[in-house]
This record gives structure tokens, sequence and C-alpha cells, in this order.
């Protein structure tokens, strides 16, 4: 009886999305998944790492979001994988076609490697266009709800539940930190629309039982993830938010000119101003994180 082979799925989860959560249940002896998503991925995949985040079978890795940022990390990583175990099976589950110059590569030089792609359902295809309308319908709605930022929330504020800053922000602070809570939530919802939802947080229970199971990460990770909250609310590039908090963690949270001088230099004048208005409120919060 032939020896097993070693078999790699690597999960594009910008393109394919939930598609594959059946795949765990299915794999054979010496076969792993290595699943690459960014901060943009579904709640239905959040609760699904959550479940398996300690299953040996799945490989998470958190990638840089950004125009086909996640393709060259999964890439760089199946390089890695082929320069280890080059007798070993790869399937990539995605359905951007950009990866077959890379297969059509490795195949050329004996690697065992091929594509996973899912097609959309006929019935779906046929409705494409009415949900499409539909969705943007939605969307210019929610839109019209949220606040650009914490200046600009209005009494409409008030009818959000508050459901979708609470869960950027139990990303970041675990729910046992109340005053780290009413910070955060004051800032993104605005003062009295803020106030409002973190009594509601502070008398329920199993709302913030449920919460902290996103707390997730060491605290870097964390720290980051509740800048690239904030900096979204204010219509701001999540992609600096890494390079602001490195800012204010080399001063320490403290220097607040210098902390300001940094941005400067950094960001020149005009965005840093927005940056640091925008994170000055936090420098206590994520120095304690």
């Amino acid at each position: 009886m032939g020896k097993t082979k070693r078999k790699y799925y690597l999960i594009d989860t910008e393109n394919v999305g939930d598609r594959w959560l059946e795949l765990p249940g299915k794999l054979k002896k010496k076969e792993q998944i290595i699943t690459f998503y960014t901060e943009n991925h579904s709640k239905h995949m959040e609760k699904f790492l959550m479940k398996h985040n300690h299953n040996p079978k799945i490989q998470w890795l958190e990638c840089a979001a950004g125009s086909n940022a996640l393709d060259y990390q999964l890439i760089g990583v199946l390089s890695y994988l082929i320069a280890r175990h080059p007798n070993a099976s790869f399937c990539i589950f995605s359905n951007d076609r950009d990866y077959q110059n890379t297969i059509d590569f490795w195949k050329s030089r004996n690697i065992d490697i091929s594509q996973k792609q899912y097609e959309e359902p006929k019935h779906k295809k046929k409705s494409k266009k009415k949900k499409a309308k539909k969705k943007k319908t939605a969307s210019s709605k929610a839109a019209a709800a949220v606040p650009l930022s914490p200046q600009a929330a209005a009494p409409s504020a008030k009818r959000l539940s508050g459901e979708q800053y609470a869960l950027e922000v139990a990303r970041s602070l675990p729910t046992s930190d109340l005053n780290g809570w009413y910070n955060v939530m004051t800032i993104l919802l605005g003062q009295d629309a803020g106030r409002e939802w973190y009594r509601k947080f502070r008398q329920d229970t199993s709302l913030r039982k449920e919460l902290s199971q996103y707390c997730v990460g060491d605290s870097y990770t964390r720290s980051v993830r509740l800048v690239q909250a904030i900096f979204r609310v204010h219509g701001f590039e999540t992609g600096h938010a890494e390079a602001s908090y490195k800012i204010l963690q080399s001063h320490n949270f403290k220097d607040l000119s210098a902390i300001k001088v940094g941005f400067d230099k950094k960001f020149g004048a005009q965005k840093a101003q927005g940056y640091y208005k925008a994170l000055r409120p936090l420098v206590k919060v994520l120095k304690k994180m």
C-alpha cells in the first residue's frame, strides 16, 4: 500500500468567500488547509474562525488588505511550501484566473498543483441584476445611517444598534475593559449615542459574553485593528493604521507633542493633522492594551 501524500489547500477567502467552509469536514490524513483572509472577511467566517481556531488541520493567516495584496501573499506562502515539500500536492481555492501563470510555472517543474473554482448557481445568475439593484438601495440607506465622523454623529446615529461598531471594537478590546469600551464607543458613535449604547452594553452580560469571543490575537495586532476601525469612521486610509500606531508606540503613548511631530514627518502636515486628531482621544486606551 502506497504512502499517503501530503496535500495543502490554500484558500483565497477574498475571492471565494465562505464557500470553502465545508472542506474541513472532508479532510483526509496528511491534508491541511491554509486560510488567507483580511480584515474584510464575513461575520460568518469570523464565527467559523473562533470555532476552529485550535483545529490543527487549519492554519489561519491574516493578510494585508489592498489590490491583489492577498494574492501575492498566498503565492509567497505557496512558494515556501513547495521549497520545503516539493513532493506534496497543492490546491488553490479561488475563482481568480491570475493564479494560472503561477500554476503553469510550477507544473512545468513537475509540481502537483491545481486550482479549485466555484461556479455560481444558475438560478442566482438569472436574478443577479435584480439583487444588484436591491443591494445598491440597501447600501445607500446604510451609508446614510452611519456617521462619517464622531463630530457628524447626528440624531440618526441613535437609531443604530451599535452592532457594526461593537464587532469592530470587540476584535480589539476585551469586554472587561469597560472604561476602554466607553471611550471608544463615544468616539465612534458620538457622545450621546455612544453613552446610550454603553449603558446597554454594561447592563447586558449576555451581550458582553457574546462579544468577548471576538477578542483574539496579541496586543499589537488588536491595537492596530482598533486604529483601523477609527480610520474607517473618519474615511482615512486604513493602510496607514499600523504606521500610525508605531508612532504612538515609539513615544510610549505619552509625549503628545513628539507624537504630532512624528505624524507630520511620516504623512505630511495635512494628513497628519487628521490622523493625530482622530487618535489623540484613544492614546490612553491604546497604552493599556
